[in-house]
């Protein structure tokens, strides 16, 4: 007989519902285990970068009618659980040593519901190595719109280099080659001005990294202020106009001097050229006015 003909539909009704709200009950199971709340944040105080042995508190933010939050690490079974009623949940870390670094997510229960987990908080152990250093190439002064390159060297090879800049959360990383790693910043703006730390760390220890350089305050320029173009740039004052003026007066002075030099010589040499004619001249006139004398042959005649 078929399930769906008139005689069997009294029997199987019952059934159906009760299969009906299995199945509801099982996906509200589901969603729940599965977190249908909205996510929390996780945030890390003082920062996500902690000195070896230092100090920190991983705090949990969730929403109205929380009441209890938990803190897990990725790659563990183990959590910490915090009863509360409030929005936010702290989890302090009292000493950061290599075991407390990773990455952790937290979530937050309001009556049976679990939410969704947090974004994951990558906490990170600094000065387990000796601090690299770093520097700007071409130089820590950067016309705008320029590139530069923040080279980060290290003593000692290493795969990976990381280029933070203060006040932001993100930070560059770069694979080491040799012993640093060139950080390349292209068409700088005026954000990225500030000061610059580097940090170094290996493969296999991802969140336990170098101490931080030292910082380099890197500068960017407007191109007015280069002396060459601001003098091109900026439009001439009074000042300037004055300047000028006098300069080409003192030019057409000159040209003038030279001028009167040049008709001097002229005239000094006509005068010249007119004496000598006329001692020339005065020279001939007194050899034709001296008397002849007689000739050797015409002596002897008369002897």
């Amino acid at each position: 007989m078929s399930p769906l003909s008139p005689e069997s539909g009294p029997t199987m009704f019952p059934s159906v519902i009760a299969l009906l709200g299995f199945g509801l009950w099982l996906s509200q199971w589901i969603r729940a285990q599965e977190g249908t709340l909205p996510s929390p944040t996780l945030q890390a105080d003082p920062g996500p970068l902690i000195p070896l042995k230092k100090s920190v508190t991983l705090r949990c933010q969730g929403f109205p009618g929380a009441d209890r939050y938990r803190l897990r690490k990725e790659g563990s079974a183990q959590y910490r659980d915090v009863s509360t009623t409030g929005r936010e949940a702290e989890f302090p870390i009292p000493s950061v040593v290599p075991n407390t670094t990773g990455s952790y997510y937290c979530l937050y229960k309001s009556q049976s519901n679990w939410s969704q987990p947090s974004e994951p908080l990558r906490l990170v152990m600094t000065d387990w190595y000796d601090k690299p250093s770093l520097s700007a190439l071409p130089g820590p002064e950067v016309f705008l719109g320029n590139n530069v390159i923040l080279r980060c060297r290290s003593q000692q090879w290493f795969e990976y280099y990381v280029l933070h800049k203060e006040g932001e959360a993100e930070y560059m990383q770069n694979e080491g080659k040799w012993c640093h790693a060139d950080f390349h910043l292209s068409q700088v703006t005026a954000a990225d001005e500030g000061s610059y730390r580097c940090y170094s760390f290996h493969m296999d220890t991802l969140s336990e990294w170098s101490a931080p350089s030292d910082p380099l305050e890197l500068r960017i320029r407007a191109a007015t202020d280069d002396p060459q173009l601001h003098v091109s740039s900026k439009p001439l004052s009074s000042a300037n106009s004055t300047a000028d003026a006098v300069a080409q007066n003192y030019t057409v002075g000159n040209l003038i001097r030279l001028g009167l030099a040049g008709l001097v010589l002229i005239i000094l040499g006509i005068l010249l050229v007119e004496a000598w004619y006329s001692q020339s001249g005065a020279l001939r006139n007194a050899q034709k006015s001296l008397p002849k004398q007689p000739s050797q042959a015409t002596e002897r005649g008369k002897v």
